[in-house]
């Protein structure tokens, strides 16, 4: 058996196993890990806006240098030292310090209240902490307040509250910046949304002596209100209240640690990218032309390594993490530093002897002319933006959201890697395998509108099961979705370039996909799971892939009409097909992939 084994290819195996089982658990936490650090799903959205582009724009720059120089092995060797490192760095930023604290009304009457209401009347909170704000099964919490004192405010004190130690403050001149300051209890099941505000119903409040009172004022005509500064830092239901208080906390790009966590992927990214391109060139320089159709099986090793470490690196981030509030990614991190070091040698064997670029290849702006100037092409191209926002909604806020429905985290890590692995597994996989025979059986215009209908139809099962734990069923569709959603980029891409711009029309649909679809559905839905929550942000981007397939329809209709369809122009078929190695040759050698 082992004189079967390819010795020449063992290395370059080696190194799609390492380095995935190294990045592929890391990337997929990243989302979860921001979060945890006190990032909102809008700047989250952000960093996923810019780290696709960035990787797109790095690849062809620096494989262009080191097909010029001939420095494909230093560059190889450097910047996967540089995506470690810098990978690595992530677990040294700190947690964003929120110290629940911020501006409140408080409203006395018949029953007291504490009124937490946007700076900004035009804004308001989040579905998401209003309900962390108004379900807990904690049976009392406290919150610490100091407000303005003034003739009024302590007449209530003394004759409602029966405070005694202020009546000597009725009707006399009261400084400006007088305060009285006491703790103030309540149940977060009690709290209501009215308006843009929550109204926190107060219980009962105590001062120095330790003795509850009861807050009633008895006023006639109106409460008796008061501004107040309150410290809610026990209370971790209001933190995501007090977060958004000051106008949904984009000021926090201005943190270090936004800045920190931002650069420290963008420099990963570009690592992956370059990596990913001169491992794949290395690879075909190896296979040589005789033996190009078994790239896929050499690449399918880094599917196997993706998925294996996912699932059990999930396992340990909940094993390690018990007994404490907090998940402990430590585990992630060391693999992935450990992983890239026994890369980093196994690569040290490979190199690329022979260069692909030529002298005589086209100018890249006038292949761009060229294809931008067919009309079915730029309707492909908007269905490549489509697909694109889709599975950057999956890939950067499907852990995102997991994390908000749960109700216990115990085995969360577990989950979200075993989710990874059934996408890979049993979704994928299996589809890059039967991709050919399901183009060929649909034809492509009928498998880019089914994938646009099964995301649909995956975001409205997202958004409609409450035990994350079925997910497990839901991701299944995976497979039809990402799965058949690349091999149809690369087939039809492929037969509707113009001639002499397939390579160009390759380098485009990756570039459109990642670099404008996905970077808009990561920033879109991050800004809609602050404003909206998960459940209604799924359902919104389930009529989106809807809306979006809707307005592909007709844009067909009127390329049919126009005679600006293939089989109008003398084309008996829209692609070729590909055996099954053949189909995971065309997936797996597709741009960065971020996921």
């Amino acid at each position: 058996m082992l004189e079967k084994i390819n010795k020449e290819l063992v290395p370059i195996k080696a190194h799609y196993f390492l380095y995935n089982a190294a990045t592929g658990p890391i990337i997929p936490f990243l989302p979860v890990i921001a979060k945890q650090l006190g990032f909102s799903g809008f700047l989250v959205g952000i960093i996923y806006t810019i780290l696709p582009i960035s990787g797109l724009l790095a690849k062809p720059l620096f494989y262009s240098i080191a097909e010029k120089f001939n420095l494909h092995k230093i560059f190889f060797l450097t910047f996967q030292a540089i995506l470690a490192i810098s990978f690595f760095s992530i677990y040294f930023i700190p947690k964003i310090n929120h110290q629940s604290i911020g501006n409140v009304t408080l409203a006395c009457h018949a029953e007291t209240y504490l009124h937490i209401c946007p700076y900004n009347t035009s804004d308001r909170f989040s579905d998401e902490a209003l309900s962390q704000a108004s379900v807990s099964n904690t049976t009392h919490s406290s919150c610490k307040l100091s407000c303005q004192g003034s003739s009024e405010a302590f007449s209530e004190l003394c004759h409602g509250w029966q405070l005694n130690q202020f009546c000597g403050l009725v009707n006399t001149n009261i400084e400006p910046d007088t305060k009285f300051e006491f703790t103030a209890g309540f149940n977060i099941d009690d709290n209501q949304n009215i308006m843009s505000c929550l109204h926190v119903k107060i219980k009962n409040v105590t001062f120095d002596d330790d003795k509850p009172v009861h807050p009633f004022c008895d006023v006639k005509d109106k409460p008796m209100y008061t501004q107040c500064v309150a410290n809610c830092t026990d209370v971790p239901e209001m933190k995501k209240i007090f977060n958004e208080l000051d106008g949904k906390d984009t000021h926090l790009t201005t943190n270090y640690q936004f800045h920190l966590f931002l650069w420290s992927c963008v420099v990963s990214w570009i690592g992956m990218a370059v990596v990913t391109s001169i491992a794949d060139s290395i690879c075909n320089d190896i296979l040589g032309n005789e033996r190009i159709n078994e790239f896929g099986k050499q690449k399918l090793w880094g599917y196997i390594g993706f998925g294996i470490f996912c699932i059990s690196t999930g396992y340990l981030v909940d094993l390690f993490s018990r007994g404490i509030p907090d998940k402990d990614y430590s585990c992630i991190f060391y693999i992935m530093l450990v992983g890239m070091i026994f890369d980093i040698i196994v690569s040290g064997t490979l190199d690329k002897k022979s260069v692909d670029r030529t002298d005589d290849d086209p100018s890249v702006l006038w292949e761009l002319g060229a294809v931008a100037r067919e009309g079915r092409v730029l309707v492909f191209i908007f269905w490549c933006v489509g697909a694109g926002i889709c599975t950057g909604v999956v890939w950067n806020f499907l852990f995102w959201y997991t994390e908000d429905i749960a109700t216990n985290k115990d085995w969360l890590k577990t989950l979200q890697g075993l989710l990874v692995g059934v996408q890979y597994f049993l979704g994928e996989l299996p589809f890059n395998f039967i991709s050919a025979r399901v183009l060929k059986k649909l034809g492509h215009i009928n498998v880019m509108s089914l994938v646009l209908i099964i995301y649909a139809v995956r975001f409205m099962a997202y958004s409609l099961i409450t035990n994350p734990w079925i997910y497990l069923l839901v991701e299944l569709l995976h497979g039809p979705t990402l799965g058949l959603c690349r091999p149809t980029m690369i087939a039809y891409g492929d037969k509707i370039a113009p001639s002499g711009t397939r390579a160009t029309m390759q380098g485009l649909v990756g570039a459109i996909f990642e670099g404008i679809g996905v970077s808009i559905g990561s920033l879109i839905c991050g800004r809609l799971m602050d404003d909206y929550g998960g459940m209604l942000t799924f359902r919104i981007f389930s009529v989106g892939a809807l809306s979006w397939l809707s307005i592909y329809w007709m844009l067909q209709l009127l390329l049919r009409k126009a005679k600006a369809y293939p089989l109008h122009q003398g084309h008996s078929h829209l692609a070729s097909y590909a055996t099954p190695s053949d189909a995971i040759l065309m997936t797996t050698s597709q741009e960065l992939q971020t996921y």
